[in-house]
């Protein structure tokens, strides 16, 4: 009777430890699913050309060629001096050489920037619906349903901000939660505390904003004292728009 319990014993851990590894080989194909799935990217660079704005649009094999975001551009009053499209495995990247219309020079205006990067992610919402679990809406909402405060974003990546000093100014970065309007009101913050914004980038990569902005105190790179005051306040202001997720 006792090996009989025995071997009843042994069998059903060994039913049991099946169970486990099919789970834990479906849990490792669905963590390989995920990270096979495109992400949208938008990414602005000031830095790579002398003389335009780089736009690099990519979200895997979905884009096309882009004509309606093409269109969106010229709306905005950029001109395109060139294009240029590239393959990276199933991953199909454009990229957009513009300039102010105006002016035959780079957009540098952070509310200007702000608009060619919503019209462009509009724009990839509005003809592939499958980039809006990434996008940040217009009008930010918990993930409960109901409508967020006013300017408030559920936060879905850790805020880091950084300040590395250069010969001439000060290479400040901050990585955060994407939402409509951050870079300007982050600019918006760096010129309260009487800083001058030389140029700014901007990727965005899923629900992830990085922006990397250039910035001089009265003529110079900022001293430790300021960047201290920079990373503490951009941290106050953004934790102001941010809601815990749980």
């Amino acid at each position: 009777m006792r090996n009989r319990r025995a071997t009843a014993a042994v069998v059903y851990r060994g039913v049991s430890c099946r169970h486990n590894v099919r789970g834990a080989r479906a849990a490792t194909r669905a963590a390989a699913v995920d990270a096979e799935r495109p992400v949208p990217k938008v990414i602005i660079d000031n830095k790579s050309d002398a003389f335009a704005t780089v736009l690099e649009v990519s979200f895997g094999e979905y884009l096309g060629e882009l004509l309606d975001t093409v269109a969106a551009l010229r709306n905005l009053g950029l001109d395109i001096s060139r294009g240029e499209v590239s393959m990276e495995g199933k991953n199909k990247t454009s990229k957009f050489f513009v300039v102010d219309r105006a002016t035959s020079e780079k957009v540098t205006a952070s509310a200007r920037l702000e608009e060619i990067r919503q019209t462009i992610l509009t724009n990839m919402v509005q003809f592939h619906p499958e980039a809006a679990e990434y996008i940040q809406a217009k009008k930010p909402k918990r993930r409960d349903g109901y409508d967020a405060p006013l300017g408030k974003v559920a936060t879905t990546v850790k805020t880091k901000i950084s300040c590395e000093p250069e010969r001439y100014h000060t290479k400040l970065t901050v990585e955060c939660t994407d939402r409509p309007g951050l870079l300007v009101d982050v600019v918006r913050t760096l010129k309260d505390l009487s800083l001058n914004v030389v140029s700014a980038e901007v990727d965005t990569i899923g629900d992830k904003a990085l922006d990397i902005i250039y910035v001089t105190h009265q003529g110079a790179a900022l001293s430790k004292n300021m960047e201290q005051l920079v990373v503490n306040s951009l941290a106050y202001y953004l934790s102001l728009s941010e809601e815990e997720s749980y």
